[in-house]
């Protein structure tokens, strides 16, 4: 894969009971697609090694590693193929410029905040000292709720924001653009996700959009670089995946859960996708 290629528009789950979202990731190896999304991403690497592809520098990672990267800048993580692997796990903080308002981070005492999140347009990678007490903080957010966890994530900021020990990935000349439509395909990918095991028709999605359905077809391949129902079928196979290692359903479960409704069209697509069968995949990543 290189990253020339059009970067896949992800979709970060929302969250209605806060204001930014930490996720954390456990895997057997990192492998996610070339993708940008209109978050601010903080990533901590637990475990795991390999290339990290952020806008146009493709540097190694390791064990502690930690990046921010501005909204809409396109970057994957991927494990090094064929290296002894001990599993892949980060922590993930993901979120909006306005997450805490519209204009929180106007304020003057958010100077040094506002400048971080600039830089973060060409990806920032720390290291020293402070990649430690980041990391603690991120393993404390995980256990807060209400006005305890906001106040980390503000002191998170602040921390990095007044640091020396950082420096840009991306060349000077590195531009991330606002992708065109997002909140157009904000609004299809929410139809998407809500609709997933269920039958998705064009007509729908193009009504999402507010766009006939020729005019859809043209929207999303020109915004994404991919046709609409590869997406779906990409999306699909993606949640059916995590279920297969995640829990002890039947294959069978599985597919209809994910809005197969032919196992042999479920298997099909699997293996064009894993290039291994269903309860391959199962058995390799357990």
């Amino acid at each position: 894969m290189t990253t020339t290629r059009t970067p896949e528009y992800e979709l970060v789950p929302a969250d209605a009971a806060a204001s930014f979202i930490l996720r954390e990731f456990k895997l057997p190896r990192f492998a996610s697609p070339w993708h940008i999304h209109p978050e601010f991403e903080l990533t901590h690497i637990i475990a795991g090694h390999g290339l990290r592809f952020v806008g146009d520098s493709v540097t190694a990672f390791h064990p502690g590693d930690l990046v921010l990267i501005g909204a809409n800048v396109p970057h994957y993580w991927r494990s090094t193929t064929g290296a002894p692997q001990r599993g892949a796990h980060s922590r993930v903080i993901q979120f909006r410029m306005d997450c805490l308002g519209r204009d929180f981070f106007e304020r003057p005492e958010f100077r040094a905040v506002r400048q971080l999140l600039a830089r973060a347009r060409r990806g920032l990678q720390f290291h020293g000292r402070i990649r430690i007490a980041t990391a603690e903080q991120m393993r404390a957010l995980a256990r807060q709720s209400g006005p305890a966890r906001v106040a980390t994530f503000i002191a998170i900021l602040a921390g990095l924001a007044l640091t020396r020990q950082s420096r840009a990935l991306c060349s000077a000349g590195f531009s991330a653009a606002e992708p065109e439509g997002d909140n157009r395909l904000h609004r299809v990918c929410r139809h998407v996700f809500a609709h997933l095991h269920e039958p998705l028709l064009l007509k729908d999605a193009a009504r999402a959009a507010a766009l006939s359905p020729a005019a859809f077809c043209r929207f999303f391949r020109r915004v994404t670089g991919r046709r609409f129902f590869d997406f779906v079928n990409d999306l699909r196979i993606g949640h059916a995946s995590a279920q297969l290692i995640e829990t002890d359903l039947t294959i069978g479960a599985i597919a209809a859960a994910a809005g197969f409704h032919s196992l042999a069209n479920f298997n099909r697509r699997f293996r064009e996708r894993q290039h291994l069968t269903p309860s391959a995949y199962r058995r390799l990543h357990r």
